[in-house]
């Protein structure tokens, strides 16, 4: 099986499995991109494909560069939370311009997800950019422990995955990685996660001898990031645009000027040098 035959098939079984127990098997077949957008975990588009016979396709799109530093969980989170917007679409009332309206967080609650427009406990259920979190004893989690039972894994996982956020967590200095991943072997230069969060030491902390996962819990599986489960030399650091400009400011008028850096420059009104 190719890499690409692999890795959309993946999808599918996900899909097709949260289809069967979350939605009474009703919810269509769909095309699956893979999408890198800036803030976006995914999404779906209704409709927006067409055969050459003229049969139409809903999508759903999923952003790989989000996965390698999400929780196994949050990556089928995400999958779901587009099948409620295919739900939606298909049996409901969408609300206006991707509204996430009270129809859509109640079908997510049934499901075991709750809304929140904070990403925290407490936050709104209805919103225009709307998270969720897993409700525990619900049917989604109960899922997701019965689709890791089954083996279930995604492949292939985007080696620039690794956002600064998830790297600052982790104590790795992305500055200092720029001039090695830009250097001639830039494709030989790779970090490491910390041994904190090392392949062999989670595992052998997390080992279950009954467990269906490669020795590891349901449970424990789903609330791992894929930076945990893949050999510590899998990412690269991504990189980050060098600032290039610098913001100059009077401090007498406050008047701002941007030029390039380490510029010796006199303000004409005050002729005060600026900062």
């Amino acid at each position: 099986m190719s890499p690409t035959e692999s890795l959309y098939k993946s999808l599918e079984a996900a899909y097709d499995h949260f289809n069967t127990e979350l939605f009474n098997g009703k919810l269509p077949e769909v095309i699956f991109t893979v999408q890198r957008q800036n803030g976006l975990l995914g999404y779906f588009a209704p409709e927006r494909w067409a055969s050459t016979k003229g049969t139409k396709c809903h999508e759903i799109a999923i952003n790989p560069s989000h996965i390698g530093s999400s929780r196994v969980v949050e990556v089928l989170q995400t999958l779901v939370h587009e099948m409620v917007h295919c739900w939606q679409h298909c049996f409901g009332k969408p609300g206006r311009n991707c509204y996430h309206n009270k129809e859509w967080a109640h079908k997510m609650l049934d499901i075991g997800l709750q809304p929140t427009s904070t990403g925290h406990p407490g936050g709104a259920i209805t919103g225009q950019h709307m998270c969720d979190l897993p409700i525990e004893g619900g049917l989604f989690l109960d899922s997701c422990n019965r689709l890791i039972q089954k083996s279930f894994e995604i492949p292939w996982i985007d080696r620039l995955a690794l956002s600064k956020e998830f790297t600052d967590h982790l104590g790795i200095n992305v500055e200092k990685l720029i001039d090695t991943y830009e250097s001639p072997n830039a494709e030989q230069q790779m970090f490491s996660a910390p041994d904190s969060v090392s392949v062999s030491t989670t595992l052998s902390k997390l080992e279950d001898s009954n467990s269906p996962t490669l020795g590891i819990s349901s449970n424990s599986f789903l609330n791992m990031t894929y930076a945990d489960l893949m050999p510590e030399d899998a990412f690269i650091a991504k990189p980050v645009s060098k600032k290039t400009k610098h913001t100059y400011i009077c401090p007498s008028c406050q008047n701002k000027l941007w030029g390039k850096p380490d510029m010796n420059v006199l303000c004409g009104d005050c002729g005060v040098r600026f900062q």
